[in-house]
């Protein structure tokens, strides 16, 4: 037998439990009515979880379904207001379809369901429909669908707009024929007056007028057509002057002062390898003042010390002030440049035994001297 516990209230309303079990009914006295009541709300507040925190109605839908005494089936439908969603405080109204049958509610139940009308979850309740003192019977109790009730309603409203617009389509045809013969009329004497552009003829604007989306013209001519043309030619008589300009200058800014070269001259325990790819070295102009020195080839290292002195004589002056960087590639060793002052000599220290080919890159940022 289900456990039947008495409703509470919160702040003048009463409190729907979404976590009472389903073998509990909670006895509604808010909920009585007399047999002819309608329209009777019910304050309610539905909560949820072990602390009873108000459960966000945000999305979601009620409604009340019941059995009678006389077991006729209710479904209430949306007939409900909701007051503040986030705290599921709402006022529900009770059809009067459920105040027919004298008597208690075999069974009732209040159904929560989400945005996909799945129902979520489902609270027993019990209540009473009371003798009324003025009721007059019409008959046995009705099955009751408040869903199909408001469809119904639904479709005999949209259909008594559409009788209205056709009567207002049909009152309304005669004086629109007059309106489009009259338009006709105009545009025929408009076009007799040549007030109105036509297809092959010759047509000519003298007002304001804006062509939108794509315009295709077989032969333009006129006045416009040669200030276009002039337009356009003196920007790009600037535009190429100022080209030549700035390639004029850059040319003397951005240049190479000497193609790959082997003019140098090797010394200590470095000599040429003598096989094809000797290394060799090109000097940039890259800017006002500065210059880019790159080497790169191989070079020969005869070193029976772990650490020796090589020099590289350069075929241009450079300073200690300037920055030189170096790189053989020797699993064991390095190659550390030094440059003397204003001097062609770049001095390299060297670690590492070896006789073998080595490949150097080098690499120096000097200022012109």
């Amino acid at each position: 037998m289900a456990d039947l516990i008495e409703a509470k209230d919160r702040n003048n309303r009463i409190i729907l439990d979404t976590t009472v079990s389903a073998d509990t009914t909670v006895k509604m006295p808010a909920m009585n009515g007399h047999q002819g009541d309608n329209g009777r709300v019910v304050p309610f507040v539905i909560v949820q979880g072990p602390n009873h925190l108000p459960m966000n109605m945000q999305g979601k839908s009620i409604d009340l379904v019941g059995v009678d005494h006389d077991g006729r089936l209710k479904i209430s439908g949306a007939t409900y207001k909701v007051i503040d969603p986030s705290v599921g405080t709402l006022d529900f109204t009770i059809p009067g379809a459920f105040y027919q049958a004298l008597g208690d509610y075999q069974q009732a139940y209040f159904r929560i369901k989400d945005s996909n009308n799945q129902v979520i979850s489902t609270i027993n309740v019990a209540f009473t429909t009371l003798a009324g003192a003025d009721y007059m019977t019409y008959g046995d109790s009705k099955i009751f669908n408040g869903y199909v009730s408001q469809s119904m309603a639904g479709v005999e409203q949209e259909v008594a707009n559409w009788v209205n617009q056709l009567k207002a389509m049909l009152s309304g045809t005669e004086g629109a024929a007059d309106v489009a013969r009259s338009a006709v009329q105009a545009l025929l004497a408009a076009i007799s007056a040549n007030q109105v552009a036509t297809f092959g003829g010759n047509n000519n604007f003298t007002g304001e007028n804006k062509f939108h989306g794509v315009t295709e013209i077989d032969n333009l001519q006129g006045p416009a057509r040669q200030a276009l043309f002039n337009y356009t030619d003196n920007k790009f008589n600037g535009l190429t002057s100022q080209l030549n300009s700035i390639t004029g200058r850059l040319a003397n800014v951005l240049r190479t002062d000497s193609a790959w070269t082997r003019d140098y001259t090797l010394g200590g325990c470095l000599s040429r390898a003598n096989n094809g790819n000797d290394f060799a070295l090109s000097k940039f102009h890259i800017m006002q003042n500065v210059n880019l020195i790159l080497g790169r080839g191989d070079v020969k290292v005869d070193n029976d010390q772990d650490f020796n002195e090589s020099q590289i004589y350069l075929p241009w002056t450079v300073d200690n002030a300037d920055v030189a960087i170096a790189q053989m590639y020797h699993f064991e060793g390095y190659a550390l440049p030094r440059l003397d002052i204003d001097s062609k000599k770049l001095n390299i220290s060297l670690k590492g035994k070896r006789h073998e080919i080595e490949r150097l890159s080098l690499v120096i940022i000097a200022f012109d001297r």
